[in-house]
């Protein structure tokens, strides 16, 4: 109640520091938890299919940037046989979403994947089927029509492959989003080369053979794929970057109110110094109040971050709903224990001029 009490005697500036807290952990949580669940949705898709190995190109950052010509995949299509499972991922800014995800492959690859509704398109017959995100977001449904490249295509089906980045997605044969996703002029390519077996020996011979007699290509592990993704590294220095930006600014945010609390509340201090109080016995009400202020904080933050994932998952300039809406356990206890060890740092200034103060200098400030 006093630490409530003292907060409450400036309460534009508790206002303007809870802000300030809040939205460094917001920002904290937010990018975290993107972070965090795109790498998952990778992993679970990976493990969901049996995905025991994924060829790509060496120097791709992401899974759309990567170029295989279709001289390596029928190379490795011999050598893998009907284990292997080309694919082409590509993005194209269509009318219904202007970061439209498009994915093409095989109909029988296509046919491991559970349907909602419908069946499995037919190659070469203008047939799509659509994820269950974006069949969510676009109110389309079997039997409708949908413009990809300039060409009507006919829904035949909805899927659900339980990832919310692939879900908001189109999914057709391999020739149609080659079409699509091609410059003019320009080769087919495909993107990724998928290799779903038991059979150990295989997998190890890929591995190796990928690596020895292929050196414009990668192949890895479906289990390692994810953390192998140089765009995601990217995201991961840039994501660290922002965090201690985010905690630099709770820290002085933190540190400037207790000073100015300090400042404000010398004859205060002095006074209960003058009648026996110890340093840390006046540090600990100020203790208090950047703990009250700090949970306000983690609240305000926690919210602002729910409101911001919430928005971006509903823009579909960057795609259908692949933006997580909830924040893990894990992530907001790592921000809590973080902003604690702020919480103590930020003590410290206070904790000097305290220690240093006269009680009698201190009496007579006015």
């Amino acid at each position: 109640m006093i630490a409530l009490r003292n907060l409450w005697r400036a309460k534009l500036r508790s206002l303007i520091s809870l802000v300030g807290i809040g939205g460094g952990v917001a920002l904290l949580l937010a990018i975290g938890a993107i972070s965090m669940d795109l790498k998952a949705q990778i992993d679970d898709s990976m493990a969901a299919y049996n995905l025991e190995v994924v060829i790509s190109e060496r120097r791709a950052t992401s899974p759309f940037s990567s170029r295989i010509s279709a001289e390596e995949m029928r190379v490795l299509q011999s050598r893998a046989g009907s284990e292997l499972v080309p694919m082409v991922l590509g993005t194209r800014n269509e009318k219904w979403n202007p970061y439209a995800l498009l994915i093409g492959a095989a109909g029988g690859f296509a046919q491991r994947i559970p349907l909602l509704g419908g069946h499995v398109y037919a190659e070469g017959q203008h047939e799509i089927m659509v994820g269950e995100v974006a069949s969510q977001r676009m109110k389309i449904s079997v039997g409708q029509r949908l413009t990809v490249d300039g060409t009507n295509h006919t829904v035949v089906g909805i899927f659900r492959t339980g990832s919310r980045l692939f879900d908001g997605a189109v999914l057709t044969d391999i020739a149609t989003v080659q079409k699509a996703i091609s410059r003019t002029g320009e080769a087919p390519f495909f993107t990724l080369a998928l290799v779903q077996t038991a059979d150990r020996a295989l997998k190890a011979k890929l591995l190796d053979e990928v690596a020895s007699r292929h050196p414009n290509l990668k192949a890895l592990p479906g289990s390692e794929f994810a953390g192998s993704l140089r765009l995601l590294r990217v995201v991961d220095a840039f994501i660290g970057t922002l965090s201690w930006v985010a905690v630099g600014g709770v820290f002085l945010v933190l540190a400037n109110t207790l000073v100015m609390a300090v400042n404000e509340r010398t004859r205060e201090i002095g006074i209960l110094l003058a009648i026996g109080w110890r340093p840390w016995q006046v540090l600990r009400l100020f203790l208090m109040e950047s703990a009250v202020l700090l949970s306000l904080g983690l609240l305000a933050g926690y919210l602002m971050a729910l409101t911001l994932l919430h928005f971006l998952n509903g823009l579909e300039s960057i795609g259908h709903g692949w933006i997580p809406v909830k924040i893990p356990l894990t992530l907001i206890g790592h921000a809590s224990l973080l902003c604690i060890g702020v919480m103590f740092a930020a003590l410290c200034w206070p904790a000097a001029i305290i220690w240093r103060m006269s009680p009698m200098e201190a009496i007579r400030n006015d």
